[in-house]
């Protein structure tokens, strides 16, 4: 079969001759529609990862067929082999304290499908791990693979929306307009904020965010050197954003968002920083003064991702705009790339 393989820190290989995944008897095979580019795909591709040893094969948000399922598999309720489904990337314990309390995201154990020892799905044929089969989901019928894909991080973006929780009438702020911060905004609407903003540092991220999610966006800017803080204000009467979400990892936006907050107004830090770098220098007097109500957001339950399914199915004349790229296997370089350059939003690959 043909598989896509990093072989070096930006550097992919895609080989015609790879011995197919036979499956284990407690897992599953998955024939590959389509697999989104994750922006932990991308950081790996250009930093590079301890758990992908090159040569490694990455990717994990595939949708697919599923086949091969193993004798002593377990699936679960409602998916059966042939169907369509989505396999969810966080891979969980399901019997610690967290998991057992619906916070899978926060497992003790948690390991990440694409990443030692589970090889991802930029292949024709994927290997589903036992550990994996709590996390398919069937797709609705009319739901488009490349869109499914998006299903992942998609939930991940809802549950930074559910932690910014959102009232009637609320201004959200978003600072970051890569896919996040545009199913955020979707979303952010949805819930009746009275007003969207945008910003970001890219004026040409900013274009091709608002080409794709403008309509249900109020205003939009490039962040000049406050980081958009007096843009923030000057909208809202010098009182600040009821609701703020930092969808960037950038130090200088966590900090402005602090500073367009207004009083008793929730911040959401969704975009981590580097892990050799995470410590940010934070004005506390903002947090203390207003009584802001600081909060983080990672990953995603099941929860969520049931939810988001049965979104992505409902709202895909929204939603479908953000996939703006399409390649096949034997051109994810240039998907890399396209990611690299910032002229797109999310990449997905159809073997």
């Amino acid at each position: 079969m043909r598989a896509a393989f990093m072989t070096a820190v930006n550097e992919i290989e895609v080989r015609d001759d790879v011995v197919e995944p036979t499956g284990d008897d407690d897992g599953a095979l998955l024939r590959v529609e389509a697999c989104g580019i994750c922006g932990t795909d991308a950081r790996t591709f250009f930093n590079g990862d301890p758990k992908a040893p090159p040569p490694w094969q990455l990717g994990h948000e595939p949708v697919g067929v599923l086949e091969g399922v193993g004798p002593g598999a377990v699936l679960p309720p409602g998916v059966h082999e042939g169907d369509r489904v989505f396999l969810g990337s966080i891979l969980t314990c399901g019997t610690c304290r967290w998991c057992l309390e619906g916070f899978q995201n926060l497992c003790e154990h948690h390991l990440l499908y694409g990443y030692d020892p589970f090889p991802g799905a930029y292949a024709e044929i994927a290997s589903v791990p036992a550990i994996a089969m709590k996390n398919l989901i069937p797709l609705p019928p009319e739901l488009p693979s490349d869109l499914a894909t998006v299903a992942d991080p998609f939930a991940c973006a809802l549950n930074g929306i559910e932690q910014l929780d959102i009232r009637l009438g609320d201004t959200v702020v978003i600072l970051g307009t890569g896919p996040i911060g545009c199913w955020q905004a979707v979303m952010a609407r949805d819930r009746g904020a009275s007003k969207v903003y945008l910003t970001d540092v890219s004026s040409e991220r900013l274009k091709v965010a608002l080409d794709a999610i403008g309509q249900v966006v109020d205003d939009a800017w490039v962040a000049g050197e406050d980081n958009g803080v007096e843009e923030v204000l000057a909208r809202t009467a010098g009182h600040g954003a009821e609701r703020v979400c930092v969808a960037a990892p950038a130090k200088p936006a966590q900090q402005a968002a602090l500073e367009m907050a207004a009083k008793r107004a929730t911040v959401v830090y969704f975009a981590g920083l580097p892990k050799h770098d995470p410590v940010s220098p934070l004005d506390m007097n903002e947090l203390h003064y207003k009584e802001l109500d600081i909060r983080g957001a990672y990953g995603a339950t099941h929860r969520q991702y049931r939810i988001t399914m049965d979104y992505l199915d409902r709202k895909q004349d929204v939603l479908a705009a953000v996939v703006t790229h399409r390649f096949p296997l034997a051109e994810i370089a240039d998907a890399f790339g396209t990611i690299r350059a910032g002229t797109g939003l999310k990449m997905v690959i159809v073997p």
